[in-house]
């Protein structure tokens, strides 16, 4: 009997299972070299559609079958041809997991030894006869084969999250060789046309030089300012030789020039260390835009993989895959795909391997995620060849959640950097609580000054005061109230009223602390984690126009019920305040100091533990849903801002009698709001788009999570600041 692999293509061949898993294994193989797991991932591809050989998988192909699953009993025939004394070898284990999993999920190894089918679906094979049978196709098909050998050519890791990361390593091979087989069965130059190998750090490190040296011409920077900056630009590249590949940290202070110094450090690492690739890692898609802006003029092609990106047919295939030489993606996209069990997910993750890659803002893991997280960047950089970089200004010292974090350095020598280019002066205005009012008051007596604020419901309180008291055209908010359009207007006529040296006076949360780049004569903080005090006087005086310093104030808000957004916000604020009752004093300038703020604000910190359970117990699917870098925020409000305010009636129509689909939300991102109210008050102001179900011969769907607002409160989007309480009630829920 021939035994087929699928059904037959529109050039007229089908393909067979034994030319399928030839092809599948032979390329997943070459993926695993990298990964020094060449001849597992061989055998991964050998056998992951082993429950093809059977006669309900060809009843699947001629339409007479339905649901099964065929990616279990490759699993399940290994588990049996490989268990001694009951015990499955552990290298095996990862093998079984990945074929498993390789088209629902990788599954509990518990799940697998059951014999359980995936969800909703039977088994291909079942029972002693039919795996007999199958077996004997198998062999006449690869008559050579030895089904008690086990490939032990390396060591396996013996740690739960090491031993995860490996699976999903080995399933990345065979994902990906699957999907890129298939889809060559109908396009024969489908891997070529989907892998971009032209990566030349030589010639895009001397494209860097002359654009660094362009910008360092154009600079309006002081000129002791500019020689700081050259020094750490060509430390970081001399590092990037100097050192071998692993973890490092990239520790300066903001203004210094880490951006392009970071690039410098990667391309002169991959020229002296043979690396594949650059992936830029960031943890706001303002950042995001910011840095492929920056990096655009000098690298021609960059794939920026994040959810707001409208990607050609070829761009979206190379996020899938990760096959390009340059890629800046999100926090959520690059950690999350490392504890992920889906295979969309991991298709990428073997690309990982021998890349150089960059994370900037390394302060903004999540708390409860941090141990996790931290060991698998580690086993990156100990197994796969990888070089990670952490780069901020306020470098947590993680060795208080990780004994063996020891990343080294890249200018070691830091501390009189952060003195050379202090800035600003700190006044720790924190002995009594402050009106808003007051701070209104004062903002009103300056041209050039900026508060952040912790809470949105504090920044329109303060907001209001501040217009009662200045002109209005002086004045700007700038809270995730606005959509993410109104945003970026807003900031931009901020830097050319800042510029211009036009009265400028803003009130805003902390979304513009990372990736905004304005610079301000006095700011006003209110009491925060350190880090994010740092952040704000990055934006205070941040080119040494004033020779005497900009001024910041922290300060402790008059404000009854919450001050901050959570639990760890509100244990960041604690340590500082703790820290400036036993000092009278805080130097935000020196690293030490922020070294000893970590160590106070880690201490006994550990994962959540409903994540940490899952990782115990290996179960992915578990593992996958509780590693989530950002909770959900609420609902999208699609506001009328912009293109979308003329004929947002017209929009909102259409949108609540068809649905929305996935590509009308990436369309409509940049005019929405998140808003995290109780249902009810949503409710009272928004009616609820349906989802455009991809079932054509379905309905609509009910949650897609987007809104528009109801014809009466429109008007509640303003100009000034953007989506508006719509009575006290709301005002309470707002952070």
């Amino acid at each position: 009997m021939i035994y087929f692999a699928k059904s037959v293509l529109a050039s007229g061949s089908q393909p067979t299972v034994q030319e399928h898993l030839e092809k599948v294994s032979s390329l997943a193989s070459r993926f695993g070299e990298d990964l020094s797991m060449k001849e597992e991932a061989a055998l991964a591809g050998l056998f992951h559609d082993f429950g093809k050989y059977s006669l309900q998988f060809q009843r699947v192909l001629s339409g007479d079958a339905f649901h099964v699953d065929h990616a279990l009993p490759g699993a399940v025939f290994l588990s049996k041809c490989w268990k001694r004394n009951g015990i499955i070898h552990k290298r095996g284990k990862h093998i079984i997991e990945a074929i498993a999993g390789h088209h629902d999920g990788l599954r509990n190894f518990m799940w697998i030894a059951s014999e359980t089918p995936a969800p909703g679906k039977i088994s291909a094979i079942t029972g002693n006869e039919e795996y007999l049978t199958a077996q004997e196709a198998f062999l006449t098909d690869f008559p050579a084969f030895r089904f008690s050998v086990i490939p032990d050519q390396h060591i396996s890791p013996k740690e739960k999250i090491a031993s995860m990361l490996y699976t999903r390593m080995l399933f990345s091979c065979l994902v990906d060789a699957d999907y890129c087989i298939s889809a060559s069965d109908e396009n024969e130059n489908y891997i070529e046309h989907t892998t971009n190998e032209h990566f030349d750090p030589k010639a895009l490190l001397e494209r860097l030089n002359v654009y660094r040296n362009t910008i360092r011409a154009c600079s309006k920077a002081n000129s002791m300012l500019n020689s700081v900056r050259d020094a750490f630009y060509i430390q970081c590249g001399n590092s990037g030789e100097q050192n071998e590949e692993g973890l490092f940290t990239l520790t300066g202070p903001t203004g210094i020039g880490k951006t392009l110094a970071l690039m410098h450090f990667s391309l002169r690492h991959c020229i002296k260390w043979n690396k594949k690739r650059i992936i830029v890692v960031l943890p706001f898609l303002s950042l995001t835009e910011q840095t492929v802006k920056e990096y655009s003029n000098i690298v021609d092609t960059i794939l920026e993989d994040t959810s707001q990106v409208e990607w050609s047919d070829q761009a979206k295939e190379y996020s899938a895959r990760w096959s390009t030489p340059i890629i800046v993606t999100t926090s959520v996209k690059f950690f999350e795909s490392l504890f992920a069990n889906q295979p969309t997910s991991c298709r990428k993750l073997h690309h990982i391997a021998n890349s150089v890659i960059l994370f900037d803002e390394a302060q903004s893991l999540p708390n409860e995620l941090l141990h996790c997280t931290l060991q698998t960047v580690d086993e990156l950089c100990r197994r796969y060849h990888v070089t990670m970089v952490f780069s901020t200004a306020t470098q947590p010292d993680y060795r208080t959640i990780l004994s063996q974090w020891h990343p080294r350095e890249i200018y070691p020598d830091n501390a009189p950097l952060f003195k050379k280019l202090k800035r600003v002066n700190v006044r720790w205005q924190l002995k009594e609580d402050t009106p808003l009012y007051s701070i209104a008051q004062e903002m009103s007596k300056r041209n050039s000054v900026c508060t952040i604020v912790n809470l949105r419901k504090h920044a329109r309180e303060l907001f209001e005061s501040l217009i009662a008291l200045s002109s209005e055209d002086d004045c700007f908010f700038l809270t995730t109230d606005l959509c993410a359009e109104h945003r970026s207007q807003q900031i931009q006529t901020i830097k050319e009223r800042l510029i211009a040296g036009l009265p400028c006076r803003v009130v805003a949360t902390q979304c513009i602390e990372a990736g905004v780049d304005m610079d301000f004569d006095v700011m006003y903080r209110a009491l925060a984690p350190l880090e994010a005090i740092v952040q704000a006087a990055g934006r205070c005086n941040r080119n040494g126009r004033l020779l005497q310093g900009g001024e910041v104030i922290v300060f402790t808000p008059a404000s009854k019920g919450k001050l901050y957004p959570d639990n760890w916000y509100m244990q960041g604020a604690g340590v500082v305040a703790q820290m400036y009752a036993e000092n009278g004093e805080i130097d935000i300038s020196d690293p030490s100091v922020i070294q000893i703020y970590y160590q106070h604000l880690f201490r006994n910190q550990k994962d959540k533990q409903e994540l940490t359970e899952a990782i115990e117990e290996q179960d992915y699917a578990r593992t996958s849903k509780e590693y989530c870098l950002i909770e959900s925020k609420g609902v999208q409000v699609i506001v009328p801002y912009g293109q979308t305010a003329q004929n947002y009636e017209q929009i909102r129509n259409q949108l609540l009698v068809k649905g929305i689909t996935s590509k009308q939300m990436r369309e409509f991102a940049p005019y929405t709001v998140s808003c995290a109210l109780p249902q009810d008050l949503i409710n009272s102001f928004a009616e609820s788009i349906p989802l455009v179900s991809r079932n054509k011969f379905k309905k609509a769907d009910i949650n897609s999570g987007y809104y528009v607002l109801r014809p009466q409160f429109q008007q509640n989007y303003s100009l000034h600041m953007g989506l508006q309480p719509l009575g006290s009630t709301v005002n309470q829920f707002l952070l």
